[in-house]
């Protein structure tokens, strides 16, 4: 009977886990109550944050408290109080009610969610291997991917508080570090524009970027000087994934062959399914990791498809999209993998 009820417990803790409002681009559909009706008006964006201020970060390791911490049931013996290595992390979407285009950036309740779930679920995977800095931005709405007039005007706005975010930190955090672009979803489209814009226009950006994690949307081979990881210990490169039970395509994704999508187990960008034995284990909201070896995975036409999770009762919920789940899934194969990385190319 015990062991029945720690076994429906983390059942639980699964479904709460890909239930959980850390990013629904394209699987929420708002209800028309929770959504502006309005055309896009920049005088209703509010004001740009001025970064100078620690209350834009949601995440720095200046501020006094951190939504980042290790998982309850980790242990890392190679973590890093004061790391040489810095990541810019962008959170995704969690902007879904209200009735702006983009989301007021002095939302308290929005802020702490942010907080809660995108950096303590997904920033989380860098600590004590980076120093993290993620600004809060104007999100744009959930409804600017359903409706592109006022959307692409919403992404304009968000995209030029991460711009100007990772300029603040470029000048006055970086001190030569090298670092690391990281993001999910909606972060991953501002991360894109800026490498393609910013950061790899620029020498000295460009010089001391050491890896891009591009996941939750469809990314093709976008510049020259970038290209998609090929390779288990392979750095100067991106990655990229979207996760999707085995056999599933959403109707409104792009489907390719072009689409770069790595396997998050294996780290090969071939269609060979990664042995469960590999799999480390689940990051649940009750922030432990659970279920190691509970995963195969293989990458089809430009998403990582995966088999059904070993996890009991887990056939009683059926997902099919495990977007919200890019992370968490695989939570230390990222961690353990950039190590792996870093390592091999002379970086301790």
């Amino acid at each position: 009977m015990k062991s029945i009820k720690y076994t429906l417990k983390y059942l639980f803790y699964f479904i709460l886990l890909i239930n959980i409002s850390a990013c629904k681009t394209y699987t929420l559909f708002p209800e028309k109550g929770d959504t502006p009706q309005h055309d896009f008006d920049i005088n209703l964006s509010g004001n740009s944050p001025n970064y100078s201020e620690i209350k834009y970060w949601v995440e720095h390791p200046e501020k006094e408290m951190n939504y980042t911490s290790l998982p309850k049931n980790y242990t890392d013996t190679s973590f890093k109080s004061n790391p040489e290595i810095d990541v810019f992390f962008v959170h995704p979407t969690l902007y879904f009610k209200g009735e702006k285009w983009n989301a007021d950036i002095d939302d308290k309740q929005l802020n702490k969610e942010i907080g809660n779930s995108a950096i303590k679920n997904q920033a989380s995977v860098f600590l004590g291997i980076a120093n993290i800095y993620a600004p809060h931005y104007r999100q744009m709405h959930i409804q600017s991917y359903y409706d592109l007039e006022n959307g692409l005007q919403a992404f304009e706005v968000a995209y030029l508080d991460v711009k100007n975010a990772f300029m603040y930190y470029w000048v006055n955090n970086n001190n030569g570090n090298k670092f690391i672009i990281a993001s999910h979803s909606q972060g991953t489209n501002h991360t894109e524009r800026l490498l393609k814009e910013i950061i790899l226009e620029n020498d000295s950006m460009r010089n001391r970027l050491l890896i891009s994690y591009l996941p939750g949307m469809p990314i093709k081979q976008f510049h020259k000087d970038l290209p998609a990881c090929s390779s288990p210990n392979q750095l100067n490169c991106f990655l990229s994934w979207r996760t999707l039970a085995e056999g599933y395509f959403p109707k409104d994704w792009e489907v390719s062959d072009s689409i770069s999508s790595v396997n998050p187990i294996s780290w090969e960008t071939d269609s060979l399914v990664s042995e469960n034995e590999n799999h480390l284990g689940i990051l649940f909201q009750n922030h432990k990791i659970h279920y190691p070896k509970s995963i195969a995975a293989y990458n089809h036409n430009g998403v990582v498809w995966i088999k059904p999770i070993k996890i009991p009762f887990a056939r009683f919920y059926r997902m099919k999209n495990y977007h919200i789940a890019d992370y968490n899934l695989y939570w230390i194969n990222i961690r353990n993998n950039l190590r792996y990385r870093l390592k091999e190319n002379g970086y301790n």
